[in-house]
């Protein structure tokens, strides 16, 4: 097999891919020979259907699927020798396999068109000038914290009287157009926390309710999605996506979360025995465990800014033409040319985020190696095993355990991201020395929807 490489612009090329019988006639032999064994025809025994019948049922498919394989393999040991790196994958030029001749071949020429990846050349330092974002745990974030945990540890009484924060159980009845109860219909005792009601029409209606108590709702008023509104009314999910007309809540109960008061009985189940014992150790525990969790936040952020800064800083460009035909020959649904125009620019963007990030992961050696992995994916079953108070599996069984781990395609990726992500923050830090920046809990959560 002979491939030529010819360059047709400044990030495309040409693979004119040429295969001689040589190439191919082994291969198609071989495959002719399997399917002669277990061909059976009227009037042949079996695996004795002369050889010319099985060429000419058989026999063109046969030679199509060995010159695909053989170009396939070739053209992957090709661009992987030359180090060619490709966006998308090689397309063919339709035109040039026409042109050979299935029933009576012999050399049999074919033209791939690539989309070449750019080089890319930036500048990673501290002149980049981005800083450090961390939360400012105030004494109000303090406080909502405490409280949330005071809630979370309290326990559950039965009240008359239904409060905005109360979770009421109750009937989901189906009604009619009328407001007549639908014979036939849903019928479903459910919960529901009024906390987490956005629909305030709703909500107000709910409160201030006692057991016994009858509200008409709009079930798509009280549920987050159709996942929600399918548990809560005990159907299939598809059911839910044509429901129309209200329900009526009959109540059964009301529940409400008291707190737990703030004393030692807290401290040590959220800390420990004796981790703890008075009021400003707990706040300042609770303070160390908000900066710790906003810091993995804050790390976050601060690649995604980096990542962001350097692109505006960054200039490349993308075989865009090609890359609007592969997307056009490659996509799952038919799409034309208007709504490939209409999308690329975001596309064009996601992939030059993709391609510098890449770059800089290869110009630092940042990638993952696979000791790493394998030492990550102990740490994280030691870890799993902790939670539940267990210890963790040692020696073969431990290897046995990751090696199942890393078996599998999409946990090696979540590892390989999570070890290249510490890689550029680590890596970052060091070399771009930010200064710490410390803004309000909105700003942050802000930055973070935003970075």
């Amino acid at each position: 097999m002979n491939i030529e490489r010819q360059e047709t612009g400044n990030l495309t090329a040409t693979l004119n891919v040429t295969l001689s019988p040589a190439d191919y006639n082994p291969g198609v032999e071989k495959a002719l020979k399997e399917q002669r064994k277990n061909a059976v025809l009227p009037g042949f025994r079996p695996g004795q259907v002369p050889m010319s019948l099985i060429k000419k049922r058989v026999g063109r498919a046969v030679l199509v699927n060995e010159v695909e394989r053989l170009i396939d393999a070739n053209l992957r040991e090709y661009l992987q020798t030359n180090a060619i790196r490709v966006l998308g994958q090689p397309l063919p030029k339709v035109e040039s396999g026409n042109a050979n001749n299935w029933d009576e071949p012999g050399d049999l020429s074919f033209a791939y068109e690539l989309g070449l990846a750019p080089t890319i050349e930036f500048d990673l330092n501290e002149k980049l000038g981005v800083t450090y974002p961390v939360v400012d745990v105030n004494a109000e974030l303090v406080e909502r914290e405490v409280s949330d945990m005071r809630r979370r540890f309290g326990s559950v009484e039965d009240t008359e009287v239904s409060g905005d924060k109360d979770m009421l159980l109750g009937d989901m009845i189906e009604l009619n157009a009328d407001g007549s109860i639908k014979e036939g219909g849903i019928m479903n005792r459910t919960s529901m926390s009024l906390e987490y009601i956005d629909d305030e029409a709703s909500k107000n209606a709910l409160t201030g309710k006692k057991v016994g108590d009858e509200v008409v709702l709009d079930a798509h008023k009280v549920s987050r999605d159709h996942d929600d509104l399918a548990r809560m009314l005990g159907v299939d999910h598809d059911r839910v996506h044509h429901l129309e007309g209200n329900f009526l809540f009959r109540i059964a109960e009301i529940k409400r979360m008291v707190p737990v008061e703030l004393g030692q009985e807290l401290y040590d189940r959220v800390y420990g025995k004796d981790a703890v014992t008075d009021e400003a150790g707990f706040r300042a525990k609770v303070q160390e465990g908000l900066e710790n969790m906003f810091r993995r936040d804050s790390d976050r952020i601060f690649k995604r800014q980096v990542m962001k800064k350097l692109m505006e800083n960054t200039s490349f460009e993308l075989p865009d033409s090609f890359l609007k035909r592969w997307i056009r020959e490659t996509s799952e649904n038919p799409a034309t040319p208007e709504q490939i125009e209409e999308s690329y620019a975001d596309y064009a963007s996601g992939l030059k985020r993709q391609l510098l990030e890449e770059r800089v992961i290869e110009k630092y050696g940042l990638e993952a190696k696979g000791e790493e992995m394998d030492a990550f994916a102990k740490r994280y079953m030691a870890d799993q095993f902790a939670q539940y108070g267990m210890p963790a599996p040692e020696g073969e069984q431990l290897q046995q355990m990751v090696a199942r781990m890393l078996g599998d395609r999409e946990q090696i990726g979540r590892i390989r991201n999570t070890i290249v992500e510490q890689k550029l923050n680590t890596h970052f830090k060091a070399l771009l020395s930010p200064k710490e920046e410390k803004v309000s809990f909105d700003a942050f959560v802000t930055l973070a929807r935003t970075a």
